[in-house]
């Protein structure tokens, strides 16, 4: 990791260690002539190791490269501080198996007041439902502060237009996320017939 900044050293960390060769190359191939900074964020869990996350970066990543890169440019892009960035980036993220490095960008998503990127949130759930309950199922005090953010983003930007917390779309996102949490936390392996 040579010649690169405390800020690119922060972009490759919010990716498992397994994967941190491929954001390297991402990100030294970007073509920005300089480097704004970066604010981190939270540390969570994903797929077993602790990654720190970023809550806002200032550069558009481009997706060159193998499949891989690609998808990580458009994970880094989600956390770019241009909501239209971010929303348009996402909806390259939301078709069915996407690897487990995608699931905290997501999760962040969901903590932000821009609605449409959470009704896309949504769709992401819609097909990796199981992968997005799991993150959370291991990071619950991360879960916690997102359902907070919801509700507060909700009180501040969103309660004239949806008056009714109980219907509001995020909310029932959210408790959607806990059953799914729920069925994967408590589930009990089958039992075989002794019959």
């Amino acid at each position: 990791m040579a010649n690169m900044n405390a800020d690119e050293l922060a972009l490759i960390e919010t990716f498992p260690t397994t994967l941190r060769h491929e954001a390297e190359t991402l990100i030294l191939r970007q073509p920005y002539g300089s480097r704004l900074p970066v604010r981190q964020g939270e540390t969570v869990v994903s797929d077993g190791q602790a990654i720190r996350l970023i809550s806002r970066q200032y550069v558009v990543f481009h997706p060159t490269g193998n499949e891989v890169r690609q998808l990580m440019a458009h994970c880094l892009n989600t956390r770019h501080h241009d909501g239209h960035v971010r929303e348009r980036h996402f909806k390259r993220l939301l078709a069915a198996g996407q690897p487990e490095f995608v699931l905290p960008f997501t999760a962040q998503l969901l903590g932000e007041y821009v609605l449409p990127i959470q009704f896309d949130v949504a769709v992401f759930f819609q097909h990796n439902a199981a992968a997005l309950a799991r993150f959370f199922a291991d990071n619950p005090l991360y879960w916690q502060k997102q359902k907070d953010r919801i509700r507060s983003y909700w009180h501040c930007y969103h309660s004239r237009r949806y008056p009714d917390w109980q219907s509001y779309p995020v909310r029932l996102l959210a408790e959607k996320i806990d059953k799914e949490i729920a069925r994967i936390v408590f589930r009990r392996p089958p039992t075989t017939n002794l019959v």
